[in-house]
């Protein structure tokens, strides 16, 4: 073969390969973003923490990924795994939401992952899994012990808000008799109690209006509600 020949050849197979690798397809993904992250987050038992993880498709073809979260516990047994799959055009972006319930005390691990497939694994944060999840113990209301009980009859000291259900975040009760308060005097029967909620203890007061609702007994030393004599 002469000079001509071989170069002419091997110019041939250069195009050739480089035409085959720019028609490679390459899959590649990046974690922008995740959350918690920097600092723990805190949740008493039975709360819900969102798990949070965006990723980007860096590859040069419309490809599918599967998003996952792992968490352990201070032994190392499984708290929770979550995933699900995306498909991401080159330069796309999603972020996926998971809503973990912490179910237990204690620092949890938490690591992200994003896999090709069931066996090729692209990305992970952090690199290390670290504690960002805490649950702690669940808060609980004092026990209430009102100065009533239930068969009771009593009357309102003042303009008194009745409520839905114990607690301030309750909303009002809607009755032709209600307007905004119960005014002072009016008296009725106690159906239900004692809660306590919101720092007040709460009574269930059947008015002899006909509203029917949730009442403060009252703040402090004052009483918003009085025991009537038989």
């Amino acid at each position: 073969m002469t000079k001509r020949g071989r170069f002419v050849l091997l110019t041939g197979i250069a195009l050739a390969l480089a035409g085959l690798l720019a028609g490679c397809a390459r899959i590649a993904t990046e974690i922008e973003d995740y959350s918690p992250k920097d600092q723990p987050v805190q949740a008493a038992v039975g709360e819900t923490i969102p798990l949070k993880l965006t990723v980007s498709n860096k590859g040069n073809r419309t490809a599918q990924f599967l998003l996952r979260a792992f968490l352990w516990d201070e032994q190392g047994r499984a708290a929770g795994k979550y995933e699900t799959w995306v498909t991401l055009k080159p330069g796309e972006r999603t972020t996926q939401t998971w809503n973990h319930v912490v179910t237990a005390e204690g620092n949890f691990t938490l690591q992200f992952q994003v896999w090709k497939d069931q066996t090729t694994q692209l990305a992970v944060a952090p690199t290390n899994p670290k504690a960002l999840v805490i649950g702690v113990r669940p808060q609980t209301e004092p026990t209430a012990s009102g100065k009533f009980k239930v068969g009771d009859r009593v009357r309102t000291l003042v303009n008194l808000k009745v409520r839905t259900g114990p607690g301030i975040t309750n909303p009002e009760v809607t009755h032709v008799n209600y307007r905004g308060s119960m005014p002072p005097g009016i008296e009725g029967q106690i159906v239900d109690g004692p809660k306590s909620a919101d720092g007040y203890t709460w009574w269930k007061v059947k008015f002899i209006t006909g509203v029917e609702g949730w009442c403060a007994e009252g703040k402090g030393a004052e009483s918003w509600l009085e025991k009537v004599s038989d």
